[in-house]
């Protein structure tokens, strides 16, 4: 299947289930190209691009309040400026849509809202209110899920799918957009521990249209829970004309590739995508994304024993001065620090630590929340890990192992702290820990069904040489 390039007007969207607000059929047809490069984590050439489509469609009917709400989420969900900037940025794109009387507008404006205060459950509640109503409203739905991933909500990120895609399925099977909400299932399901299910709803999806990259990545994500990291490495190679196209999460499979490397010792490999896919890009400037997964890259290769020379990243650093006083996410912070570990600029650490404390301790958002149970345990561990203090390491994060969701991302992204834990219980000179490692070891092979991991024998190896 081609990427889409028929779009629907007015008639045919709210005859798909989908409330705009416009009787103009150029501002319809912008609206679907639109959601369909930001459900589909591309930029179409021909449109210019999801910015410029915004750009277009805003222009288009300066009254569409639809258009606005998506405007404003696209912005929001793409910066990780301080909670004020945030929350004034979503208001000054929404415009009187504040004060609208319709109930739909009203209660995507006040999810935008909340979440732009850091309310961000209070926000998905309302999105989950709205697909009650609307349950092809793939825009909401993809709302819901992109915060679920910042919640570490793992359920709901299943879920909130598993409540609409039965509907979608009794539908025409002609409808558009039809097949990401496969992908979006198998990525829920593959962060419950659902792996099997995860790969059969993925290849579904792709079987609809191989250019769904989203379905590609859940596919991965299976790939690497069920320890299959011979057949990811060949799966990406075989369909990388097809996922590669989908410029905006591209490079995040990249690194899901690069994980696999690291996962078969070939770290030589895994260095060279962190060059090629983030460092070394032709100048351009990095996404937020593309910035975690370089930090998580750079910290996974030190863990490995093959840190990179801090020379490297003057992109990571440009993007740290801009972002480090952020404080939305505790995900994006965890990289932050990385950043600076590898960067070796100690009073540059303590002060974020300092600012990072100080803005959410005290907060009653769940930034504030996490940090206070889990985040300041994880943040003290890193420290601690700079130290060579390795037994404290264990100390601080084994009894918080199977809490960590909460910071936000994915079980493959998180992953780094089961193996921040596991290289502290190897190289601790407590022998308790070390009988714990090998536990561990244990523990995450048998998880992912296989013991063919050369990363664990490794650290086994190296407990029988301590």
């Amino acid at each position: 299947m081609p990427f889409r390039d028929h779009w629907r007007d007015v008639k045919t969207l709210h005859n798909d289930g989908i409330p705009i607000d416009t009787t103009s059929n150029e501002t319809a047809k912008l609206f679907d190209a639109t959601v369909t490069q930001y459900v589909g984590w591309y930029n179409d050439k021909q449109l210019g691009g999801i910015k410029a489509s915004l750009s277009r469609l805003l222009d288009s009917d300066p009254n569409c309040a639809s258009s606005r709400i998506l405007a404003a989420a696209i912005g929001m969900f793409s910066t990780s400026h301080p909670s004020v900037l945030v929350h004034a940025q979503v208001v000054e794109t929404l415009g009187d849509t504040v004060i609208s009387s319709d109930r739909y507008i009203n209660l995507h404006t006040q999810a935008l809202i909340d979440w732009s205060l850091g309310y961000r459950s209070r926000a998905t509640n309302t999105w989950e209110t709205i697909l009650l109503s609307y349950p092809f409203d793939i825009m909401t739905l993809k709302f819901a899920l992109d915060t679920y991933v910042h919640l570490g909500n793992q359920n709901m990120l299943r879920d909130s799918v598993a409540r609409v895609l039965p509907i979608w399925e009794s539908s025409s099977p002609h409808r558009p957009l039809k097949s990401y909400l496969y992908g979006m299932y198998a990525f829920g399901l593959g962060e419950t521990n659902m792996a099997l299910r995860a790969e059969k709803q993925a290849r579904l999806g792709l079987e609809l249209n191989e250019h769904d990259a989203w379905a590609t990545h859940a596919l991965a994500h299976a790939m690497e829970y069920m320890g299959q990291t011979s057949e990811g490495i060949d799966f990406l190679e075989k369909t990388d004309n097809h996922w590669r196209r989908c410029d905006i999460i591209a490079p995040h499979i990249d690194w899901h590739w690069a994980l696999y490397e690291l996962e078969q010792d070939n770290w030589e490999k895994a260095e060279d995508i962190l060059q090629r896919c983030f460092l070394n890009n032709n100048g351009t400037e990095l996404s937020r994304l593309k910035y975690t997964d370089a930090a998580s890259l750079i910290y996974r290769l030190k863990l490995a024993g093959h840190p990179c020379s801090s020379q490297s990243n003057s992109k990571l650093k440009q993007f740290l001065d801009v972002h480090l006083r952020d404080h939305q996410i505790l995900f994006h912070d965890f990289h932050h620090y990385f950043v600076l570990d590898n960067i070796a600029d100690t009073e540059m650490k303590k002060d974020f630590l300092r600012s990072l404390k100080e803005t959410v301790e005290s907060s009653d958002t769940n930034t504030g929340k996490f940090y206070r149970e889990i985040g300041s345990r994880i943040f003290a561990a890193l420290e601690h890990f700079d130290e060579g203090d390795y037994a404290q390491v264990v100390e601080l994060l084994y009894p918080i192992r199977y809490q960590t969701a909460v910071v936000g991302g994915s079980n493959a992204q998180r992953d780094i702290f089961t193996l921040l834990l596991i290289h502290s219980a190897v190289y601790s000179n407590n022998n308790q820990h070390q009988q714990l490692a090998k536990r561990l070891i244990n523990e995450r092979c048998e998880m992912r069904g296989s013991t063919k991991s050369r990363m664990m024998e490794n650290y086994a190896n190296t407990i029988l040489t301590n």
